[in-house]
């Protein structure tokens, strides 16, 4: 038995980080939801293991089994909606939180088998973490959805998302295979460390969401170097129209100015406070709005022909740059 119940400094943790969640202001809505929705859920799951294992309360066994299938989606949805597939989180929230609920329902109906059951759960928390490290391997421009100065902040969080999965899976494997040979005997202990390093790095997240960056501004030639490539990129993108392209990529810009990818994206980062994706997404929805203005073309036409690959990302990305859908703007235009 666990002699002090460290799953309530995780239920106490995971209080503080939905607090943080619900009171950034530079948080699209839809993330806040999925993440502040993940801390509820840590808060209720560590508040069952502390209640199972510290104080032998086997009532919970019912609700714990049955919500870690719930925090693999949460999670890779909460960033989903901070990224450049954020047009498509909706299709997106079906299929994963249906998966769960499918495997939920599955699990709350059928007899409980301990070696299927964490089967399910630990391929759960691979497959999401997988999901996150590849969302996180598309580099800051993924994040398109988040202003620049707190896109670093996130890919960290990213980072500790997918460590806080991939460390859950290995807890919970040790624990399963101690059940299995020992009959649990060292669950107390494996929970107990299992915990403390989780209390680190929630309690680490905290601290880094806290801190405001101290990072030198750059120089005044820095910044000259930067403005020139941005405007050089400008011009070129106005007078190529490259823009219009759906597939145009960072890589692609970049070698038609003759510099690298990072050298480019710094540039932007730095004399537009914008990712790349948002610094392209600018010259189709000028394009949108001025076709909106000029023809009669159905919407869904104007985007592609502005340069969007699908009809949501061609929506949200008008809505965040105008602050209005494109048939409103139409209508306000034409009034």
């Amino acid at each position: 038995m666990i002699s002090v119940p460290l799953p309530l400094f995780l239920t106490g943790l995971s209080a503080i980080f939905g607090a943080l969640v619900l009171t950034r202001a530079w948080l699209p809505g839809a993330a806040k939801t999925f993440l502040a929705l993940l801390a509820a859920l840590i808060m209720v799951e560590t508040l069952l293991v502390a209640l199972r294992f510290a104080y032998e309360v086997e009532g919970v066994l019912v609700i714990q089994r049955l919500l870690p299938f719930w925090i693999g989606p949460l999670l890779y949805l909460g960033y989903m909606a901070l990224s450049d597939r954020a047009a498509r989180l909706q299709p997106a929230s079906l299929l994963h939180l249906g998966a769960a609920a499918v495997l939920t329902a599955i699990v709350a109906a059928l007899p409980p088998i301990r070696v299927a059951l964490d089967a399910m759960i630990g391929a759960s928390y691979a497959i999401y973490a997988l999901l996150l490290l590849r969302l996180w391997r598309g580099g800051p421009d993924r994040l398109s959805q988040l202003g620049l100065a707190h896109v670093g902040f996130m890919r960290r969080m990213m980072l500790m998302g997918a460590g806080l999965l991939g460390l859950t899976l290995v807890m919970d494997t040790l624990i399963a295979l101690d059940f299995a040979r020992n009959d649990g005997a060292n669950v107390g202990r494996l929970l107990s460390f299992a915990s403390l390093l989780l209390i680190a790095m929630l309690a680490a997240a905290t601290v880094i969401s806290l801190r405001r960056s101290t990072s030198p501004p750059p120089s005044g030639a820095a910044r000259s170097e930067d403005a020139a490539l941005t405007e050089r990129a400008e011009a070129y993108l106005e007078e190529s129209r490259l823009f219009v392209d759906p597939q145009l990529s960072l890589t692609r810009l970049a070698r038609r100015l003759g510099v690298t990818d990072r050298a480019l994206s710094e540039a932007i980062n730095r004399s537009r406070d914008k990712n790349v994706s948002q610094f392209i997404n600018g010259f189709r929805v000028a394009e949108a709005a001025r076709l909106l203005r000029e023809t009669g073309d159905a919407v869904g036409a104007v985007g592609e022909a502005a340069g969007f690959l699908t009809r949501s990302n061609f929506y949200t990305e008008f809505n965040r740059v105008t602050g209005q859908s494109p048939g409103a703007y139409r209508k306000a235009q034409r009034t």
